[in-house]
């Protein structure tokens, strides 16, 4: 018979899978442009930042929200794909993560982009959930050939689904 699993071990993979949750939620959200769903996933005094080369930095959880909404639902599509987190506890209520993605997005003709980089997070539990409390984007590698692609769904139709 296996040895049982004790407490404390059980209670970090619970952690665990709670922040990969966290994760793949934020990426889901901006997807389908869920800004409820992704306004839930921060801290009230959060930090949203892009690395070089673009360089931008977004205090507090509204303003983030604000920011992220206003620039994604801007595209014809926007598609960000998490592969993959490896999350660090801290301590019972302070973690870190980080997490490699690929994203697309486009808008018309004006522009295209194929974006490759690595989240590094910092969470803080309140009460009782997992939030970022700072979340920074560094770009890896871009491109920014045309997609060619369709866009057989808006994104407006894309919230309404599911």
């Amino acid at each position: 018979m296996p040895e049982p699993i004790d407490p404390q071990t059980l209670a970090a993979w619970v952690d665990k899978l709670a922040i990969q949750e966290l994760i793949l939620t934020y990426s889901d959200a901006a997807t389908r442009g869920d800004w409820a769903t992704f306004a839930m996933l921060w801290a009230p005094d959060a930090v949203w930042e892009v690395g070089a080369p673009i360089g931008s930095r977004v205090e507090g959880a509204e303003a983030i929200v604000e920011v992220a909404s206003t620039n994604v639902d801007r595209e014809d599509f926007l598609v960000q794909m998490p592969h993959g987190s490896l999350v660090r506890l801290v301590d019972d209520d302070h973690a870190t993560a980080t997490t490699m993605i690929h994203a697309l997005a486009r808008k018309g003709d004006e522009h295209s982009v194929t974006n490759y980089g690595i989240y590094y997070d910092e969470l803080v539990r309140i009460d009782g959930e997992w939030r970022f409390a700072r979340r920074l984007l560094q770009p890896v590698y871009s491109e920014t050939e045309p997609l060619p692609g369709v866009v057989p769904v808006t994104r407006d139709e894309l919230k309404h689904l599911g």
